[in-house]
């Protein structure tokens, strides 16, 4: 008798931790997972792939801060260059997830639509902004 009483809240209950055990075993990317790194950047090491899908290019990846802290945004570059090296197309995005520190890492999304002459796409930081929030750049403790 009691059981039935009961029986919305035990499948709701089972339910939700059902979904957060979907949610806490979804994988975080590591810099390791992607095919292309770049390291040539003062502050940050770029972690990404390139793929073509119905006449866009995207690239998938990691901003790394390997040198700095204290970074609000970073705002990488995707260029399509030609056979003779230069650049035919482009296009920019930001990180996602807030402030960089030293370890830290952030996704983002580049998506490119080519004009068809690019023989190769390459990618790089084209800027970043400081977090200006006063905390000296350092994390909070």
């Amino acid at each position: 008798m009691m059981l039935g009483r009961y029986r919305g809240r035990v499948l709701a209950l089972a339910v939700a931790l059902v979904a957060v055990g979907c949610v806490a075993s979804t994988r975080i990317p590591r810099p390791a997972d992607f095919p292309l790194h770049a390291a040539d950047h003062p502050f940050f090491d770029l972690h990404w792939r390139v793929d073509r899908l119905d006449g866009v290019v995207r690239a998938t990846g990691l901003v790394e801060a390997t040198r700095v802290s204290g970074v609000a945004r970073v705002v990488v570059e995707l260029a399509g260059l030609d056979r003779g090296g230069q650049v035919v197309s482009r296009a920019r995005a930001g990180t996602y997830e807030g402030p960089l520190y030293r370890g830290d890492a952030r996704p983002f999304v580049v998506r490119l639509r080519p004009r068809g002459q690019e023989e190769r796409f390459d990618l790089k930081v084209w800027g970043f902004d400081w977090d200006t929030r006063g905390d000296g750049g350092e994390r909070a403790p």
